[in-house]
């Protein structure tokens, strides 16, 4: 339609960003574009050549020395650059940009980011529009306009005027389909992401169901082998086999721990499986702890350690299932007293606060580093501190532990020092809360 845009050869960029300007730069001369840079607006002045101009110039508009406002204003303050059409790149949402861009004389502007394919509708249009202005003089006027309560003086061409004007349209427009084609996409994605939720739930459910299967049918026998140990241990006389004790201690030790792992798999596949259901009963905590901790000095008389109450005898009541809290309780006792010399103290407290009760278990121990703190509670997690009796863990107590605390609406969490001992606090839910 116009033979001048076969001529179009030379083009200006000023874009201070290397990364942008060698991508512009390539997209221009994959269309046969000769093309030139300046990394500002001071640079690209300065290479502007008098005897061959630019058909157009590109600029940034946020650039260091100048910017891309003061750069246009430059060229069309000049009488022999002011006729090269300028394109604004901007990544400014502000309306007050497309006044900013009258203002200094721009014809187009385009927001980034944009696709090649959005640059060169618009390269073209302007070009287009360049010849209707070369054969349309006297198009200048001067105005005054009122924009956000301010007043701004436009001394612009017409058409200068509706290329901007129709550029801040097109440019809503490409926004607008960039954004539905970005809906539809996050809409498949999240279909997609759907899906694969149902996928993994599936095999996680059947992963759970594979370790309850497995953990029930491998408790049975071991329990019945624990038994049959003792009943031989107590059947054979002192001393009939060399090392008798240490090879009886050591088949115990491993056969409790055996229970313990397959116990706290079982417990935690039901936990991951959404099928830990709590039987909620009202009872007195004071004595509920009493009873725990009978029975705990009788674990803890091993290694010659003390579990103390250190509460009053008065009565508190709560509403919890109480053979879940005392696996709460048997867990943490349990730590307490592998991670303790002998001849050392565990008390057990209990706080009385405004909409729910604290449940403390303080140990001598070994104590936990400040670094490994914050991941106790996740499963298979282990601490670099050792048991004092060679003790096994699985990793999975604690994490059970704190599953069940959550059920209940509680918290639980830990502090420590090393060489000093461990407090494990968790909180209850009153009954009148």
């Amino acid at each position: 339609m116009f033979n001048s845009m076969n001529k179009i050869k030379k083009v200006l960029i000023a874009e201070d960003s290397p990364t942008q300007a060698l991508k512009l730069q390539m997209a221009l001369e994959q269309k046969n574009y000769h093309v030139i840079h300046g990394v500002n607006g001071k640079e690209a002045l300065e290479l502007i050549d008098f005897d061959d101009l630019p058909n157009l110039i590109i600029t940034d508009v946020v650039m260091p020395v100048m910017d891309g406002y003061e750069f246009c204003n430059a060229v069309k303050h000049n009488e022999q650059t002011r006729n090269i059409p300028v394109i604004l790149l901007t990544q400014l949402s502000d309306p007050k940009d497309v006044i900013k861009g009258l203002q200094s004389g721009a014809d187009n502007f385009i927001s980034k980011p944009y696709t090649d394919e959005f640059l060169f509708e618009r390269i073209n249009d302007i070009l287009l529009n360049q010849e209707i202005r070369e054969r349309s003089p006297n198009l200048d006027i001067s105005m005054q306009i009122y924009f956000g309560g301010q007043k701004y003086l436009l001394n612009s061409n017409r058409m200068q005027i509706l290329d901007l004007l129709l550029s801040t349209y097109f440019n809503a427009i490409n926004k607008n389909k960039e954004l539905e084609e970005k809906n539809i996409e996050l809409k498949r994605m999240h279909k997609e992401a759907k899906i694969n939720n149902i996928k993994l739930k599936k095999i996680n459910d059947e992963k759970n169901q594979f370790l309850g299967i497995a953990a029930h049918d491998l408790r049975s026998p071991l329990a019945t082998l624990s038994g049959f140990l003792s009943i031989i241990i107590d059947s054979l006389p002192d001393n009939s086999i060399d090392d008798q004790d240490q090879i009886f201690s050591a088949m115990e030790k491993m056969l409790d721990y055996m229970l313990t792992l397959i116990s706290d798999v079982l417990d935690f596949s039901k936990i991951e499986a959404g099928t830990l259901h709590l039987v909620k009963e009202q009872f007195d905590l004071v004595d509920f702890m009493n009873n725990i901790i009978e029975l705990s000095n009788i674990l803890g008389s091993k290694k010659n350690i003390h579990i103390s109450s250190n509460y009053s005898s008065k009565e508190v009541l709560i509403n919890a299932d109480k053979i879940k809290l005392r696996q709460v309780m048997d867990n943490l006792i349990s730590n307490a007293i592998k991670y303790s010399e002998i001849n050392t103290n565990v008390s057990i407290s209990i706080l009385e606060l405004d909409n729910e009760i604290e449940i403390v278990v303080t140990d001598q121990g070994k104590g936990i580093p400040e670094n490994e703190i914050g991941k106790i509670f996740q499963p298979f997690t282990r601490t670099s501190v050792e048991s004092t009796d060679g003790e096994k863990s699985t990793g999975l107590g604690l994490a059970t532990v704190k599953k069940i605390v959550d059920t209940h609406g509680g918290k639980i969490w830990a502090k420590s020092e090393v060489g000093v001992g461990s407090k494990f606090h968790f909180t209850l839910p009153r009954v009148n809360a």
